[in-house]
């Protein structure tokens, strides 16, 4: 066979042989992943399904309630990610009511499933169990029917040296069959996405409160964007992706794009720090120190690791205050009865279950109750609805109070150690991460 022959033969066969190749890898993947899934998705029992009544994402945490009736003889029940080979259990406290079982991942909304410690891959919520047959040990899965007035949910995880996962949450059916689907797989960050949140309090002709120290008056706006931009360059040296409501002495509305209440939901920000500093009505040598304010119904592992790395590395100590305190420098303020009456818009539509600091209340969405769903947009301040006021998949929201600015012993402490309280944010945000 002469050279011009063999150029011709190899110009048709090595084209056939990488289309042979090519088919050939996607029917592995095919096999590997499609049929992988679907021999899963058979195993599933159909006699009985789950109902999920709630579901929100807070902060790192996705929390689930809902309702069980499992057959009598099933065993050791567990509510897990599944592909059939590989589990991720999920926390679960079950409790009997009127014949069947009322299930949730915890009663803290920031505690559940944590999505930053899911492993990449395709999994299936579902209940697992096991049957004994013949003294024989058979696993059961069922599957979960949404029962929720919400749907699909999505998640990117906070930046980890350079990298990122995205979570599809999704319902769907299999053969009449419901699903909820979690696929987890590493994708560059969206640019409108961030990881962490900082909200410097006041500014422009808001001031806040102010101090003196040697006749020079300081303003609590300009105290709170200095410590503000410090942990922004400390976070971001650390990798994360940091979305701040402002860098100058500007005014920030509350509730338009861009703004304290909106931010961090808009960026899908896990956390946001709200960066306050404090005063009282007069000047007092006892007044003083760090107060952490948080929301309703969670656990206070992240507001005691703030707390011990900010009085650790910034020299200051935790208020004396004792109203509104839960904790040893951990507040909640709620609303009062009172608070209630006064509102401008009645009936009001808020309870003593609520907490009255929006920049806490409003960022959580349906887990932090929020409030502000439209019946104020009429009035003179010119207050708009919160547009995440029904949203379950919420940033976790810290107001911190570094110090009193009117009393001389924190401000003496405050003004010039912006470094040193932004240092104390940041380290308590790294040990709380890495926290088992």
């Amino acid at each position: 066979m002469n050279r011009r022959i063999k150029e011709k033969y190899l110009k048709i066969f090595i084209p056939l042989l990488l289309g042979v190749v090519f088919l050939l890898l996607i029917w592995l993947g095919y096999r590997l992943f499609f049929v992988k899934e679907k021999t899963f998705l058979e195993k599933i029992d159909k006699s009985v399904y789950a109902s999920l009544t709630y579901e929100a994402i807070y902060g790192i945490h996705l929390n689930l309630k809902g309702t069980f009736d499992p057959p009598d003889n099933l065993e050791d029940i567990k509510l897990v990610l599944s592909n059939g080979k590989e589990d991720v259990n999920l926390p679960l406290e079950l409790k009997e009511k009127d014949g069947y079982l009322e299930f949730v991942t915890s009663n803290f909304n920031n505690k559940g499933l944590n999505l930053e410690t899911i492993p990449q891959g395709t999994y299936y919520l579902v209940f697992k169990g096991t049957i004994n047959e013949n003294n024989k040990e058979i696993i059961k899965y069922y599957s979960i029917e949404n029962k929720s007035e919400y749907g699909n949910l999505d998640y990117y995880t906070l930046t980890k040296n350079q990298k990122n996962n995205k979570i599809n949450i999704e319902w769907n059916t299999y053969e009449e069959c419901p699903t909820l689907r979690f696929k987890i797989e590493e994708t560059p960050l969206p640019e409108n996405v961030y990881d962490i949140t900082i909200d410097p309090g006041h500014g422009g002709s808001d001031i806040g409160a102010t101090g003196k120290l040697n006749n020079i008056e300081y303003h609590e706006s300009d105290l709170n964007l200095k410590v503000s931009l410090k942990l922004k360059e400390i976070l971001e040296q650390q990798g994360y992706k940091i979305a701040i409501t402002r860098t100058d002495d500007s005014y920030v509305n509350i509730y338009e794009p861009h703004g304290s209440a909106t931010l961090a939901n808009e960026t899908k920000s896990k956390f946001n720090f709200a960066i306050h500093h404090n005063s009282f009505a007069y000047e007092t040598d006892y007044l003083k120190g760090l107060e952490i304010y948080v929301a309703n119904d969670i656990e206070f592992d992240f507001a005691n690791i703030l707390i011990k790395n900010i009085i650790n590395d910034a020299n200051t100590q935790i208020s004396p205050k004792e109203i509104y305190q839960v904790a040893p420098g951990i507040y909640q303020r709620f609303f009062s009865e009172q608070d209630i009456l006064e509102d401008e818009v009645q009936p009001s539509n808020k309870d003593t279950s609520m907490i009255y600091y929006y920049n806490i209340r409003e960022l959580g969405g349906i887990s932090t109750k929020s409030t502000n769903d439209g019946r104020y947009a009429n009035l003179e301040n010119g207050l708009i609805a919160n547009p995440f006021n029904k949203s379950n998949n919420t940033t976790e929201p810290y107001l911190l109070e570094l110090g009193y600015v009117n009393n001389e012993s924190d401000l003496k402490n405050i003004v010039g150690n912006e470094e040193k309280y932004a240092t104390g944010i940041a380290n308590a945000l790294k040990e709380y991460l890495e926290m088992p």
